[in-house]
């Protein structure tokens, strides 16, 4: 174990083996980190987070603070963090309302500068959230997902499995697993193809999906007709998995973003001057 001795360290905090705390550093009391976590300069990890093994919590960090609420109860949850996640500098995590409950960071995410995980959120495995990633109050973000940077993402909203969040989008529904949504519009835009090879779907796999995204996006059935026909005419555990997700949801789903079937302005040029233009052209 290394403590800086300009940190700042309760006794009543829990270390594991081989922690490193940097100069400036703050850890209070009930604050629990597993072995080999790493905690820079200037970072603060407060009274009521849990964290486990090889995570690094760069500079100026601080994990743990109170809800921001105005109606913030003086018991509050607490945060439970897996193992080896990396929080870049300036990300801030808060703990849950009630006392009973928890904001959960799973394992091998990766957190770039400026990120903010409301109170309540839920943060499965493998995920990315780029610089300046905002996530309200009881957001849920599924294996897997990439959030790109400065995305909103309203409390209560869902992102799924495997989906991936353009750039400055406006999250204010339900993003489905295996989307790509873009950041111009907060519009689904189709399937995220490179994020489903990437993470070992294969082609029959992929094949399915896009089935299943014409029948949830493109075939006008009833909201119930797409369950059901998502449940009759597809076998493979990804679809299964979109289903599950589309048939819990409660806020709504992000709508497809589609071209007009044809051009607003027609141009049109006049016979004779496409004669000319024709000859002009050999």
């Amino acid at each position: 174990m290394s403590i800086h001795p300009l940190a700042v360290v309760n006794p009543g905090a829990r270390l594991g083996v081989g922690v490193s705390v940097g100069p400036f550093a703050t850890i209070e009391a009930g604050a629990e980190l597993g072995d080999f976590c790493r905690v820079a300069s200037g970072a603060v990890i407060k009274s009521g987070v849990t964290a486990g093994c090889h995570n690094e919590f760069s500079e100026h960090v601080v994990i743990g603070g109170a809800p921001q609420h105005v109606a913030r109860p003086v018991d509050i949850g607490r945060v439970v963090i897996g193992d080896h996640n990396v929080f870049r500098e300036h990300v801030t995590i808060h703990r849950a309302m009630k006392p009973d409950a928890v904001t959960v960071v799973g394992n091998h995410n990766y957190v770039m500068a400026g990120a903010h995980f409301g109170h309540d959120v839920v943060v499965g495995n493998n995920c990315i959230f780029a610089n300046a990633a905002l996530l309200g109050g009881h957001v849920t973000v599924e294996d897997r997902a990439f959030v790109s940077g400065a995305v909103a993402v309203h409390q209560f909203c869902r992102i799924g499995r495997l989906a991936m969040v353009g750039g400055h989008a406006r999250v204010v529904q339900d993003v489905p697993p295996y989307m790509l949504l873009d950041g111009q519009t907060s519009c689904v835009v189709g399937l995220n193809i490179v994020g489903l090879r990437r993470s070992g779907h294969s082609a029959d796999d992929i094949a399915e999906l896009k089935a299943a995204y014409r029948a949830v996006y493109r075939r006008g059935l009833p909201w119930r007709e797409v369950l059901e026909v998502l449940g009759l005419e597809f076998t493979g555990e990804a679809v299964g998995h979109l289903r599950g997700f589309l048939g819990s949801g409660t806020r709504g789903f992000s709508q497809e973003r589609r071209a007009p079937p044809t051009p607003t302005l027609r141009l049109r040029v006049p016979e004779e001057e496409t004669d000319t233009i024709r000859s002009k052209a050999g």
